[in-house]
């Protein structure tokens, strides 16, 4: 199979897996909406908020070192999978004592406090899920991450019908949580025996010292993502009402729905990047390029459609009394692009083993939004908070483009987006033009209809570009190209 289709296949199945996982979070909420509005909401996504930290923080940056090795090394998955789960276990723990310590000093309600005590028990299969996730990536199995979640959708979304229509509230929900992330920890470890390579489960312990010493660098930006997965959620959290929570993460859920596009896309490009790089077939550049160009063209009329027609989303999906949700989505909308394009730019550096740089911008954007989104919503709440998140957002892709091009990469964004941001503009405008008109049903793809004829319009892709979407559907063009 040739690489575009490769990239495209495997693409297109993870994107399938991630957004039967966030349809399926979305559901929940959109439940919770219903019957416990937006405190409900709010204490559920604390919660889940906390979780995303304490996970992402402990699982060592297996989703980048390990499908760096494994592609450089496919011989070697058992004994890197056997000794990095063992030592994240340790990690996990630790992470797990830290959070059960710091807990029962935070100003939260009982309740809540006894979800938070429940959902950091997902942290241990989370670690292995990480792993496991890793190596499906690197073997090119990512089929069975498809399969994993269509399971973990369906249990998620039927579970936590029975638990709130149980009135077993938010605890319910979290406690069922935890049961699916155990179950599919057991699918996903048999799936790698059967199917990809058996498991010999010997612990070798100069070989995973070896490991700690070689992740460093990757567990450090581990903890760093952790820290900057959801902070708007927590500081929220700590300064507002659980309403106020409620309202910024129903438009969070919206907005970053669409971020796992550019994280599975480039999971699938990064160990072709890696190659392209430690080979030095000039072919480098050019793939960063591209990647860059092709994820401007999905988010960017994805935001111009967000800001526009942000209201009758957050009617569609919430309800009456979510209104505050709607400006918070606006802002993030626009965040949008600059997430699609640093999540390239950070990954050519670690392409490059320039891993050093992506921590310094890391640290840089943790500080930054740690203070700047205190300051911003302590002043402006949710509107705050949504600030911040974009703010962070142009912050860390500053960065990231600063390292690369001092590193001796071009940076092309200009160039490579301009065609794309004048289609966007012009398919933004047409649909605010008639959005009092038409319903979102037909909006929708009236605006897909109006960006695709101005990209052509505009000849915003090369035939160079034209020919590997051909090749995609027509694996025979190809060889010609």
């Amino acid at each position: 199979m040739n690489s575009p289709r490769l990239i495209f296949k495997n693409t297109m199945a993870q994107t399938v897996a991630n957004l039967l996982n966030r349809l399926g979070s979305l559901l929940i909420v959109f439940i919770l909406a219903r019957l416990l509005h937006a405190d409900g909401v709010g204490a559920y996504s604390i919660a889940i908020a906390y979780f995303s930290l304490i996970d992402e923080a402990t699982n060592l940056g297996a989703s980048t070192y390990l499908i760096r090795e494994i592609a450089k090394e496919p011989a070697n998955t058992s004994r890197l999978v056997v000794n990095f789960s063992l030592v994240g276990t340790g990690f996990a723990i630790l992470g797990l004592a830290i959070f059960y310590a710091i807990l029962p000093h935070l100003n939260y309600q009982p309740g809540l406090i006894k979800a938070m005590y429940l959902i950091a028990l997902a942290v241990l299969p989370g670690t292995f899920i990480a792993v496991q996730n890793s190596v499906f990536v690197a073997q090119q199995r990512v089929e069975f991450i498809t399969l994993i979640s269509l399971l973990t959708t369906v249990l998620t979304v039927t579970g936590s019908l029975a638990m709130l229509l149980g009135n077993y509230g938010v605890v319910g929900l979290v406690g069922w949580f935890v049961i699916v992330q155990y179950l599919m920890m057991l699918v996903g470890f048999f799936l790698i025996h059967r199917s990809i390579t058996h498991l010999d489960w010997k612990f070798e312990p100069r070989y995973a010292l070896h490991l700690v010493w070689d992740i460093r660098t990757f567990a450090l930006l581990s903890l760093l993502g952790g820290l900057l997965a959801q902070p708007e959620v927590i500081l929220l959290s700590l300064l507002v009402s659980e309403s106020q929570v409620g309202y910024f993460s129903a438009a969070s859920r919206v907005a970053y729905l669409w971020l796992i596009i550019s994280q599975i896309f480039m999971n699938n490009i990064y160990p072709v990047l890696s190659r392209s790089f430690h080979q030095a077939d000039q072919q480098f550049q050019s793939i960063q390029d591209k990647a860059i160009k092709y994820l401007l063209a999905l988010s960017l009329p994805l935001a111009a459609g967000m800001i526009v027609t942000a209201r009758p989303i957050i009617e569609l999906l919430y309800g009456p009394g979510f209104e505050a949700a709607i400006q918070p989505l606006q802002i993030l909308s626009l965040g949008l692009p600059l997430a699609f394009a640093g999540a390239v730019l950070w990954r050519s550096l670690a392409a490059r083993n320039q891993q050093d740089q992506v921590l310094i911008s890391r640290i840089v954007s943790l500080a930054a939004r740690l203070g700047g989104g205190y300051l911003l919503i302590a002043a402006w709440t949710t509107n705050g908070a949504a600030a911040s998140a974009s703010l962070n957002l142009l912050l860390s892709a500053v960065l990231f483009g600063y390292f690369l091009q001092r590193g001796g990469a071009g940076i092309q964004i200009g160039s490579l987006g301009w065609r794309l941001v004048l289609a966007a503009g012009g398919m933004g405008l047409a649909a605010w033009l008639l959005s009092p008109y038409l319903p979102l049903w037909a909006l929708v793809p009236f605006a897909a209809a109006a960006y695709a004829g101005l990209v052509l319009l505009l000849r915003a892709f090369s035939a160079e570009d034209m020919l590997i979407f051909r090749s995609i559907w027509k694996p025979q063009l190809a060889k010609k190209g």
